[in-house]
């Protein structure tokens, strides 16, 4: 599962203005078409890790989150459990790369919308790969930005890349979007 118990922090260098809290992709964990109370359960209780950590990081610290796979699955789902206010922050940026989310509807939560449109996500997967499990990768952006979520970046990508986090390709992509999104003045991507 994205949740483990290992947990590396690297050290901080010089000011902190971004906490960008990472989930990888555990283990080959797959829901099929159904999931299970229990799964539903374990995501959430990762997203509410995931919580812990940015709740710890000072105020004036941007705050995100992000993953790969099961690890994309969790912080899509914290990104939703913020904006129905489940926890008192709301991720300035979200990256959901080779994931998915079980749409479900936030718009009539009081001041879900409102804590939606702080985020950015950037959602990213191949499109001729069928393992969503409940939609289409255009349906979970379309319901996103209905639901009210802040920018919603949909990055298709072939079968034939490389879908693992750590590939040059990948890395770049992401390095870019975060360094158009995070709203730093002076931010270097190094």
């Amino acid at each position: 599962m994205a949740a483990s118990s290992s947990t590396n922090v690297p050290a901080q260098q010089g000011d902190q203005r971004v906490t960008i809290v990472w989930l990888h992709d555990k283990d080959a964990y797959d829901f099929g078409s159904n999931i299970k109370q229990d799964d539903r359960e374990a995501i959430d209780s990762a997203a509410k890790l995931v919580a812990g950590f940015l709740l710890a990081e000072p105020l004036n610290v941007v705050k995100g989150v992000g993953g790969f796979g099961m690890g994309a699955v969790v912080a899509l789902q914290f990104a939703t459990n913020c904006a129905l206010g489940h926890y008192p922050l709301s991720p300035r940026v979200v990256v959901g790369i080779n994931g998915w989310l079980s749409i479900a509807g936030i718009e009539s939560t009081v001041g879900a919308v409102a804590r939606a449109a702080q985020q950015k996500i950037l959602f990213s997967r191949p499109t001729d790969d069928r393992i969503l499990p409940y939609t289409s990768e255009k349906e979970v952006v379309d319901s996103l930005n209905e639901a009210g979520f802040g920018e919603v970046y949909f990055l298709p990508l072939s079968r034939l890349e490389p879908i693992v986090p750590d590939t040059p390709s990948v890395t770049s992509l992401v390095k870019l979007w975060l360094t158009l999104n995070l709203p730093i003045s002076e931010y270097s991507a190094q």
